[in-house]
């Protein structure tokens, strides 16, 4: 237990140091619900180290909670990144373009929940199995986004140096280990090994934090506009978003 929590109170640590960085650099301007993120994060770690090592409780329920807010700032920052990624072409978007890459993203997650799914384990409630379900399905989530964008990279002119490659990297590595630990876990029981599991994880994400402390800290790479192909592609996407935007709305203005 003394190594997991001072691996929690390295974490706090590193993530106190991203939110510095990104206050020097300014990210926290471009990317402010993942800049809250970190905040988030700060705070959840410190209420868990707090009730292991002061109140010293096993209480299964903070993390339960934790990890639905956990997943639905996953969801926020997924939108963000999405959004950031096409601010070159934001004027020649049409409006509720947003909304339209929130349900794409929601509609991803409700895709990879089927896949996620933990099979019951005795002596393991029922509400932590959930909030383990939740954990999986946005680790796959957030893994699917960081290979979506590796691929396109070339397309939508962005590199290793460019913010929101430098998130989805962090959270794509962090989301293949946890994916891989809760893999792991549904063939164990509560135990050494599984504690070790959870140390290999936990230490992924410090890694994450490590890796956005270092490249948070260079030089940000001036955005280029994206390849014509590209632009057409997402402005035909958009079209087609406010097409059946328009579809969805008309029959309550025919009631109006």
């Amino acid at each position: 237990m003394d190594i997991a929590n001072s691996l929690t109170t390295i974490g706090i640590v590193v993530e106190a140091a991203v939110l510095a960085v990104m206050v020097r650099s300014r990210i926290h301007k471009s990317l402010p619900v993942f800049f809250l993120y970190i905040i988030w994060g700060v705070s959840g770690d410190s209420a868990i180290l707090f009730q292991r090592a002061v109140m010293h409780s096993q209480n299964l329920v903070p993390f339960e909670i934790e990890t639905y807010i956990d997943s639905f700032f996953q969801y926020l920052v997924l939108i963000e990144l999405a959004w950031s990624i096409l601010r070159p072409i934001h004027r020649l978007l049409p409006k509720g373009f947003l909304i339209g890459i929130s349900l794409i993203i929601a509609a991803a997650a409700m895709l990879a929940w089927p896949l996620s799914e933990i099979k019951a384990t005795a002596g393991v409630s029922h509400p932590f199995l959930f909030a383990l379900h939740a954990q999986r399905t946005f680790a796959i989530l957030r893994i699917l986004f960081f290979l979506v964008l590796a691929c396109c990279s070339q397309f939508l002119r962005i590199g290793w140096r460019d913010r929101e490659l430098q998130v989805a990297t962090g959270l794509g590595f962090y989301s293949l280990v946890s994916l891989a630990g809760t893999m792991v876990h549904s063939h164990q029981l509560f135990g050494r090994q599984y504690f070790y599991v959870e140390l290999a994880i936990a230490s992924s994400y410090v890694l994450s934090l490590v890796y956005w402390v270092y490249s948070f800290a260079q030089q940000e790479a001036t955005r280029r506009d994206m390849t014509p192909e590209m632009q057409d592609l997402l402005l035909g996407m958009a079209d087609v978003v406010s097409q059946q935007r328009g579809r969805l709305l008309a029959p309550r203005r025919s009631r109006i």
